[in-house]
């Protein structure tokens, strides 16, 4: 398969490049912050290049230099911030209800619905997913950056017992977490720091077809993308290396731009690809009617 991307991605209706928008959100979130009424948060940084590891690397270490002792809410930073948590929380709750019983009914050993969050950063979302359900989930937190997964390891491994910090690349998921497979896949603003960068389509590619290696082959899986208005090419680009699937290997059916309300002031984008099975007549076997083999 060969694809060739435009290097400018245009989005409609305000004409700038994904990372103009990646450094104007990055902009509008800091002056937010600053007028929250009695806010100690203390990320105040300049734009850089978001494709480089060392950016990433100084942004950790330098986004907070304060050497007092912190509140997690100070040392968390959001990207696309307007994008509700809990938007997140409900649209993989039934992903999590299906695999919770699916490992209870299989009688799997120490088994518990698995989330992966490529490209994490120092969120909040991981502990939110961890706290978030009524069954206990693992949640592991994935970023190339060793300032980062330190940072969120003294942050949330106290207050975490089912969370796992891993140093690795997004764009190398197979080799990183040893084919190891999740429930949910996360990506909140990854892919838009990605394309950042020279070459981003071939990146672009190996995260999807890492994404499809790790995610469970189960037709409760699911992967959440958080990122700015996608191209036309990139959304065409995604629904081609997701439409390879049989029965036994089921495909990712992708729903773009998913209307979220409460995010309607920032230009974040919720869209959503679903493990979904094919029946004998190669339809579309939904999560709430699904065909499985638990034996």
């Amino acid at each position: 398969m060969s694809w060739i991307f435009a290097v400018i991605l245009i989005t409609p209706a305000f004409g700038f490049t994904s990372c103009d928008s990646f450094i104007m959100n990055n902009r509008r979130l800091r002056h937010l912050q600053a007028k929250k009424k009695g806010s100690t948060h203390n990320w105040n940084h300049e734009p850089f290049d978001f494709s480089s590891r060392i950016g990433w690397d100084n942004f950790y270490k330098e986004g907070n230099p304060s050497d007092d002792e912190q509140s997690l809410e100070n040392l968390e930073y959001e990207w696309h911030s307007h994008m509700p948590h809990s938007v997140i929380v409900d649209a993989i709750a039934p992903t999590i209800d299906a695999a919770s019983k699916y490992y209870n009914t299989a009688a799997v050993d120490n088994e518990i619905p698995s989330i992966l969050l490529v490209g994490t950063g120092n969120s909040a979302l991981p502990r939110i997913l961890h706290d978030a359900f009524d069954t206990p989930v693992r949640v592991t937190c994935l970023d190339y950056s060793p300032v980062c997964v330190e940072m969120i390891r003294s942050m949330y491994a106290d207050l975490c017992p089912n969370m796992d910090f891993v140093l690795g690349d997004a764009t190398c998921l197979k080799e990183t977490l040893n084919s190891d497979k999740y429930d949910v896949i996360v990506d909140k603003g990854l892919l838009d720091a990605l394309m950042c960068g020279e070459g981003f389509d071939s990146d672009l590619e190996k995260l999807m077809d890492g994404i499809d290696e790790v995610l469970t082959r189960r037709e409760w899986g699911m992967s959440i993308l958080v990122c700015f208005q996608l191209s036309k090419s990139n959304r065409e680009f995604l629904i081609e290396l997701a439409d390879c699937g049989t029965s036994h290997n089921p495909n990712l059916f992708w729903d773009f731009d998913i209307p979220v309300e409460g995010s309607e002031n920032g230009r974040a984008t919720f869209n959503l690809a679903r493990r979904c099975a094919l029946d004998e007549k190669n339809r579309i076997v939904n999560i709430d009617h699904m065909i499985t083999d638990w034996e």
